[in-house]
């Protein structure tokens, strides 16, 4: 029975499974199922230790208590460790999520008392201890020992953390957004989390408090919350068809829109498109009426987060063009629409507060020109350095760039539009690499760097912190690795969370901080550079003869878009080219 017993152990760690051979199976399909609020989810019951099992057993079912949902303080878990190293063993410091195969155990002699097994995998991610998910690669090998007592085999040292197979991290973590506000409570940032299920709450409590906590570390000093400190959830519930959120604490009068757009937008998955209230104690949020937050708060709040009539630009006929309806295009307004002292290689940026300016860059890279897309706008120099990327605007009207200052060398600038001042930010991840783009997210917050070193390029997303002199770049993170053969031409973000990446060979990757790199979209050859906004993605497409044309993708393939005098939507020599959304 025991060989038995053990050949199933074996297939169940081969197959991602959390059962140790006990005779009743440990999973529970469906737990809260019925809430509105909290979404169906399979729990695992962490099983006791036998006496008679292996030491691989013995790991195993140590493997399978650590992904046991409701079990807090992994009392369970422990019960198979040595009380010494129970006492020592820190499952908060995070989770390591792995693909995994078959573990190794050191031959034992008869009558042994000490024992090796080796849990072995693929890393694929690691879960931090503030819930932030960050794809990863590697090779898990994890050696446990064991020794055997009275009661049965017991680890006595193994690894910190916890080891959660794909499976069992998609059982015990939601993945939740919290809405947080961006520098002087201005637009939303949004903070992606992994919440662990808790049985004992609904996730839309359990997230709630996790908003009150504030934001995890990347965004930490970058984003403001509408909440005073101290505030505290004592319940979300539902109440005539409508989310009722009780709190501890008001918010001064000021920061009730913030607050309700911070409510609506990290409830709004969860709320299925319900209406909220607020509440303070129990009692209605203000003595003489309601508190009623409409679910569509958060876009009313920040224009950017569902932008509506937003126009894409692109060149042609050597000026700056704004497609209009019926995807026909004019002129914009001032010198901008009719001479363009930009790289006819490298898109405009477009800022997206008016009055609108265009920024470009120069052919030989080394000044910015900055116009006002007004009647009297004029284009002006605005920084000027050696080797500089092509610029991006932030929602906050200032332009960045960054400066290549030698081999593998480069500084971050940052210009405001209102004193024209130009402003060294600081970034020392940086310093020692060449930077070959840079784009701020719309949230104005996050921030995507594609930079070159001796092992290729990568993408790295970041965070800005501060401003004006004050201003960095920091919690910097891999989002996609190349090597020596693979360029990136073109980033651009799609939202607050998401971007994609165009590399040399015309490749089109979706990138973010928790999800790997993946080639979702296919993209024809000839494309030279892309544009995105939410669900609009453009591109500037070149044939095999040079001729040229804004592209777009509906969904299921790419659509010629700028249509000429006669309603032709064909590729032309100096066609429609390096379309560009505000604050792309």
């Amino acid at each position: 029975m025991r060989a038995a017993a053990l050949g199933v152990v074996l297939s169940c760690v081969t197959a991602a499974c959390s059962v140790v051979p006990t005779g009743r199976s440990p999973v529970v399909e469906d737990a809260g199922k019925g809430n509105p609020l909290n979404p169906p989810y399979a729990r695992v019951i962490a099983m006791e230790p036998d006496a008679d099992w292996t030491p691989e057993q013995i790991v195993t079912g140590f493997r399978a208590a650590m992904a046991s949902i409701g079990d807090g303080k992994y009392e369970a878990a422990r019960r198979y460790l040595t009380d010494d190293f129970a006492a020592r063993w820190r499952p908060e410091t995070g989770a390591t999520v792995y693909r995994p195969a078959p573990s190794v155990t050191s031959p034992l002699p008869e009558g042994a008392t000490a024992a090796r097994v080796t849990l072995k995998g693929t890393v694929t991610a690691v879960i931090d201890r503030e819930g932030r998910y960050r794809p990863r690669g590697g090779t898990l090998a994890e050696l446990f020992t064991l020794v055997k007592g009275p009661a049965g085999w017991r680890i006595s040292s193994g690894p910190d953390g916890l080891l959660l197979t794909e499976a069992d991290a998609d059982r015990a973590y939601r993945l939740v957004d919290l809405y947080f506000l961006g520098p002087k409570g201005q637009g939303l940032v949004i903070d992606q989390v992994q919440m662990p299920v808790d049985p004992a709450s609904t996730l839309a409590k359990t997230t709630v408090e996790r908003l009150l906590a504030g934001p995890s570390g990347s965004l930490r000093g970058a984003v403001e919350t509408a909440f005073e400190p101290g505030t505290e959830l004592i319940d979300v519930t539902t109440e005539n068809n409508r989310v009722v959120v009780n709190l501890t604490r008001k918010v001064p009068a000021e920061r009730v829109s913030a607050m309700s757009a911070q409510l609506a937008g990290t409830l709004s998955r969860l709320a299925s498109g319900s209406s909220f209230e607020v509440r303070v104690n129990g009692e209605p949020y203000h003595t003489d009426a309601s508190l009623l937050i409409d679910a569509q708060e958060y876009v009313k709040f920040d224009r950017w987060m569902a932008p509506a009539d937003v126009s894409p630009y692109y060149l042609q006929d050597g000026g700056l063009r704004v497609l209009g309806r019926e995807n026909v295009g004019g002129p914009v307004p001032g010198k901008a629409g009719t001479e363009y002292p930009g790289s006819p290689a490298t898109p405009p940026a477009v800022s997206g507060s008016g009055p609108l300016h265009a920024a470009a860059l120069s052919e030989d890279g080394k000044r910015i020109s900055v116009a006002a897309l007004t009647p009297d706008g004029q284009w002006e120099d605005w920084i000027s350095g050696n080797d500089l990327v092509q610029p991006s605007w932030d929602r906050h009207d200032s332009l960045w760039t960054a400066d290549r200052t030698g081999l593998q060398s480069s500084v971050v600038l940052r210009m405001y539009a209102d004193d024209r001042r130009q402003y060294r930010v600081a970034a020392p991840e940086l310093d020692t690499v060449e930077v070959t783009a840079l784009k701020v997210a719309r949230d104005g917050v996050h921030v995507a760097v594609a930079v070159k070193d001796g092992t290729g390029e990568r993408v790295l997303v970041g965070t800005i912190v501060g401003e004006r002199a004050d201003s960095r770049i920091g919690n910097l993170q891999p989002v996609m690795d190349g090597d020596e053969k693979q360029t990136i031409e073109d980033i651009v973000w799609k939202d607050g969370t998401t971007l994609y990446v165009l590399t040399g060979k015309s490749e089109l990757f979706e990138a973010s901080l928790i999800a790997e790199a993946q080639q979702t979209i296919p993209s024809p050859p000839g494309i030279r550079s892309i544009a995105a906004l939410n669900s609009s993605l453009l591109a500037w497409a070149v044939d095999d003869d040079g001729n040229s044309q804004v592209i777009k993708w509906n969904g299921k393939q790419w659509e010629p878009q700028v249509k000429d005098d006669n309603g032709s939507v064909a590729y032309v020599q100096d066609g429609p080219a390096l379309p560009a959304f505000p604050l792309g």
